[in-house]
């Protein structure tokens, strides 16, 4: 993540890493070494695994790279009380439901680690205006953490982005791994997982991985505020900072939780950037935030504009307040192990 401010540089040493020296996985770990991915060199395919059942592909290959590929939960205890709806309908299937195919990565932090994403500064959202556009989401851990392969398949990139660029210049993410994984985006393109600012790395790139491998460890490379990991889902071109979908989308609820999600538009069906949602129940209260502005980008099918994981099952209220006038006031039940979809209308 950058600051609009002033940008601190951390100044890595130019030589690699040391070796990934961790237990119990260091007799299996193949040993650091950053290298370069080299344009002419062959990335193995295998056969790809449509998000849906039913889709249909022609492809028989996950799509390799080419050369001219264009290189905190806030807690109210002063708030009121909520009381729950006596009772709940469930909604009608709709094709909202068939996107918990969505769910296709693991969470990429040892069991060990701290799981809980920054919520102050989620995907697509600034930090209040103090912050660059967030392209992912970070999980802020202790030196040396061990991080893992959220999916099956195939490291494209190990190193650093000294001279290749990934983010919105070189040095952002310091040490960082992307991996192509063997399934496609609804829209039956490639999708990649790049994991930022590490401390030491321990695969290569061409490498095959299989989920929960053991990739590196947490660090503070790049342009980082604090030792975490910078965790961004790709789809179609892994070297495209703009390319970059919600991770809440992707990752599995933590189980028993749920995910909420939705789209925030005003009475005349624009789109609105920058809104705060307030989701309270009786035990908490946390804040959702829509997408800063157009560049981020929503998942296709859904056209979201805000996300909020890690929600015990129940009902909250969810509220929106401009101005000092509550302009949005909705009760929803939110359901464990799966995405809930809300669509929030501003009254004018």
């Amino acid at each position: 993540m950058r600051s609009l401010g002033l940008v601190l540089l951390i100044v890595l040493v130019a030589c690699s890493p040391a070796p990934l020296q961790l237990t119990p996985f260091a007799a299996s770990a193949p040993t650091t070494q950053l290298v370069h991915l080299r344009i002419d060199t062959p990335i193995p395919t295998q056969t790809p695994r449509a998000l849906f059942p039913s889709a249909t592909s022609t492809q028989t290959a996950i799509p390799t790279l080419f050369p001219s590929a264009t290189l905190t939960s806030t807690l109210d205890a002063n708030a009121p009380t909520w009381t729950p709806l006596p009772s709940w309908t469930p909604p009608p299937v709709t094709a909202i439901a068939q996107l918990q195919a969505h769910f296709l990565l693991n969470w990429p932090i040892a069991n060990s680690g701290a799981h809980t994403l920054t919520r102050a500064y989620p995907y697509g959202a600034t930090n209040n205006g103090r912050l660059q556009v967030h392209h992912g989401v970070d999980l802020v851990n202790a030196l040396g953490t061990p991080l893992f392969a959220a999916a099956d398949g195939t490291v494209i990139y190990a190193g650093d982005d000294f001279m290749t660029e990934f983010g919105s210049d070189t040095n952002y993410y310091g040490y960082l791994v992307v991996i192509q994984h063997n399934f496609l985006s609804p829209e039956q393109l490639p999708v990649f997982t790049l994991y930022g600012h590490m401390q030491h790395i321990g695969v290569q790139s061409g490498q095959i991985v299989q989920a929960n491998e053991l990739i590196g460890t947490v660090g503070q490379s790049g342009i980082a505020r604090g030792p975490h990991l910078h965790f961004e889902v790709r789809v179609g071109n892994p070297f495209d900072f703009g390319a970059t979908r919600n991770p809440e989308l992707w990752l599995q609820p933590f189980p028993g939780q749920g995910l909420l999600a939705g789209r925030v538009t005003d009475a005349d069906g624009a789109v609105m950037s920058g809104i705060m949602l307030r989701v309270q129940s009786n035990d908490l209260t946390r804040n959702a935030y829509t997408y800063a502005d157009t560049t981020v980008n929503s998942d296709p099918l859904l056209g979201e504009n805000f996300t909020l994981g890690d929600l015990p099952p129940g009902y909250y209220a969810v509220t929106v307040t401009l101005n000092g006038r509550e302009r949005f006031s909705q009760s929803v039940y939110v359901l464990p192990d799966q995405m809930t979809w809300l669509d929030v209308v501003l009254a004018n």
